[in-house]
Parts: C-alpha cells; sequence; structure tokens
C-alpha cells in the first residue's frame, strides 16, 4: 500500500473510528481550514457591514435633523439686518 491508513479522530462524523488515508484525512484538514478561513472572513464582512450600517444611520439621523430644523426657519420671509447707526 502506498498511502498509510489512519484513523479519524473526528467524533461528530459517521465514519468515527474507520480507517482513512492519510491523502484523504489531509484533504479532510484542508477543507476544514478553508472552511473556518471562510468563517472567519465572512465574520469580518459582517462586522464591518455592522458598522457601516450603524454609521451610516447615524449620519442619515443627522441629516434628518438638520433638514428639520432647516424647515423651522421661513427662508421666504425678508430678514431685517439691523445696522451699527441704528442700534447705537
Amino acid at each position: 500500500m502506498l498511502v498509510p491508513k489512519v484513523k479519524s479522530d473526528t467524533s461528530d462524523t459517521h465514519n468515527h473510528g474507520e480507517e482513512i488515508s492519510a491523502d484523504t484525512y489531509a484533504t479532510l484538514m484542508r477543507h476544514q481550514f478553508n472552511l473556518e478561513s471562510l468563517g472567519d472572513r465572512l465574520q469580518e464582512l459582517e462586522n464591518t457591514t455592522a458598522t457601516m450600517k450603524d454609521k451610516w444611520h447615524r449620519g442619515e439621523e443627522a441629516m434628518r435633523d438638520f433638514t428639520d430644523s432647516s424647515k423651522a426657519t421661513k427662508v421666504d420671509q425678508p430678514v431685517k439686518y439691523v445696522t451699527l447707526a441704528e442700534s447705537v
């Protein structure tokens, strides 16, 4: 036999305790590592998305507050400017 057999040490598989080749075991470990890496990347994306949504909502609220406060001022009314001569 060219490829030695190893015992499966993963307790959550259907083949627990059955012999598998070292190549198969190495492939499984590589896939598990890749899945864990993908999981980490997905978690980072989720965290970034949550941060961006929070910033968006805070910016949206600030813009809403700004536009609401500008509605309170009457833009179409003439402004009476007081000159220095009038105030003395």
